[in-house]
Formats: C-alpha cells, structure tokens, sequence
C-alpha cells in the first residue's frame, strides 16, 4: 500500500532531527519531540495504568477542551473487540475509552458530530495512528478549519497499534491461539498487548468471572 505523505512539518514545524554518527538517535527511533518522560497511571479498571485515559480525563476537566474523541465498546460488556468511537463532554464517557480495543474502530465516524456542534472549539482527539494520519489530512491538510475548531484547537492523544483486527470475532480467534488462554478462556479475556519482550501479554477475568 502507499506510504502515508509525512506530516512532521505541518504539524510539529519541523523534521526529525537525529545524528547516527554521534548515536544520537531518539527522534530517529521516538518522532519529533520536545521530552520524553516515564508517566505513571494509577486508573482503575484501566489495560494496565490507565496513563492515556488519566491525560484526556485531566485536559477535559480543566477545560484544556471541550471534548474528547475516545474509543469505547458498542455495547456494556462487549469486551475489546466491539470498538465504537466516542464523543465526549463528560468524565464517565471518557472512561468508556479505558483498555485497548484491537479490533478496527471508525474513528472518524463522530467528526460529523464535531463540526456540526458549535460549543465545540477545542477538541483532544484519542487513536492510533492511521486513524490521526486521516485526521490530519482533511480539508487538505487543514482539518480544524474543516471542524469549525480554534486554530490550534485541534490537540492529538496518539495510541500505539495493538492488533487491529478487522473485525472482533479475528480478534476472538486470535486471543483463542494463546498459550495459557485457548478457546476455553478466550471470553475471559479484557485485554491484551504486544509487550517488548516479544509475547503477548493478556489480561484476564478471575476464575471466569466479572473481576480481574
């Protein structure tokens, strides 16, 4: 498939900056950034810390925002592979966007819903990268002003991809393949992650029943 036009420029005003020759390589291997910092979370009922969901939580309960873009589950208790995208003007409904859900989401589905509302000046908007990329190309290029947002008003919580399956029962089938879960505990689990040390780490209910 084509390779997405790089945005750096437009939307962080500069490139990469790095010099293999000094082993200076964090923009490199990180993107362009001012610092990086180790961030602790300590949500409840979060995929492990809950960090993500504490930020847009904290940018809309001080006003940072009007509202938050997040993804949550089409239905309670449909578990990681039912992805819905979310509006949101409230705290529950930014808690609706805690875990991972590693099936494909229609992020941009609520972008009609932005633009059409006009207390909506200012939005964070939560997901991974493809969905930003399409993000940032409306409007060509120009998608505050599509959005009816401030300039500037257009903030990015950007999520690293999990799986994506195309669709919650690949999802199923995947997490059914896992050594110590298998089809007999795959309901059982909440969520799941691609770890640095090469395995799948998941998450599971306790005993097959509604706790961690």
């Amino acid at each position: 498939p084509p390779r997405p036009r790089p945005r750096r420029g437009p939307v962080h005003g500069r490139a990469r900056r790095f010099d293999a020759a000094a082993d200076d390589l964090d923009e490199a291997h990180f993107g362009v950034h001012e610092e990086i910092v180790l961030a602790r979370g300590f949500l409840n009922n979060a995929q492990w810390t809950g960090v993500a969901t504490g930020i847009a939580l904290a940018w809309l309960e001080r006003a940072e925002v009007d509202a938050v873009v997040v993804t949550g589950a089409q239905a309670a208790g449909s578990g990681f592979g039912a992805p819905k995208p979310v509006l949101c003007r409230s705290a529950e409904e930014v808690l609706q966007g805690r875990r991972v859900k590693p099936s494909l989401c229609p992020s941009l589905e609520v972008l009609d819903e932005v633009a059409a509302d006009e207390s909506i000046r200012r939005l964070l908007f939560c997901g991974v990268g493809c969905a930003v990329q399409a993000l940032r190309s409306l409007n060509g290029a120009a998608p505050e002003a599509a959005l009816g947002l401030l300039p500037g008003g257009l903030y990015v919580l950007g999520t690293h991809c999990v799986d994506n399956s195309p669709t919650p029962e690949a999802s199923q089938a995947f997490v059914s393949t896992l050594p110590g879960v298998g089809a007999e505990r795959a309901n059982d689990v909440l969520a799941y992650e691609f770890m640095a040390d090469f395995r799948v780490h998941a998450r599971l209910k306790e005993d097959g029943g509604g706790g961690e």
